[in-house]
Formats: structure tokens, sequence, C-alpha cells
């Protein structure tokens, strides 16, 4: 087990402590939702900063940033969030 701080919102919501068993997480698609599991409608959604949070979850993850970009991006629509594209900041 792994305790990882996740927090990829723009809001100034705390960042929080998860226990997570690594080998039971594998896609990408899996990773953006838990990354945003507490994300609300109108909340903002920090590209770069749930990146991040993937990379950390699963630093074996062949996706681009690319191709994580695109997830994120359907899956805060999904969500009524707002996205910040902030990658190449």
């Amino acid at each position: 087990m792994t305790l990882l701080k996740l927090g990829c919102f723009d809001s100034g919501l705390e960042v929080e402590l998860l226990e997570l068993d690594r080998k039971g997480i594998g896609t990408a698609r899996e990773l953006v939702q838990l990354a945003l599991r507490t994300a609300q409608p109108g909340e903002t959604i920090s590209i770069k900063a749930t990146i991040t949070a993937v990379r950390e979850l699963a630093g074996h993850l062949r996706d681009t940033d690319d191709q994580l970009t695109e997830v994120i991006v359907f899956e805060a629509i999904f969500l009524g969030a707002f996205i910040i594209f902030d990658l190449h900041e």
C-alpha cells in the first residue's frame, strides 16, 4: 500500500491522502477517474496537476501526455468541470 497526495484542482481544495494498492489500478482512464474523484460540477481542473498525479500513481503508464490530456478532457466534460490547459507552462 502506498500513501499518495493528489491535488488536481485550482479551487483550493485540500490535498487528500489516499491509500492505494498500485497493482489494482491499470488503465489511464481509471487513473484519471481516481485523480478526479472529488471533482464537482463547476470545478476547475488543471491538466498539468492531473497528469502529475497520474504519473505518480503509475510511473509505468505508457500513455503520452497528449493521450492523458484527451482522457482528462473527456472525464472533465462528463463531470461538468472546467479545464485549465496549462501543460506547457
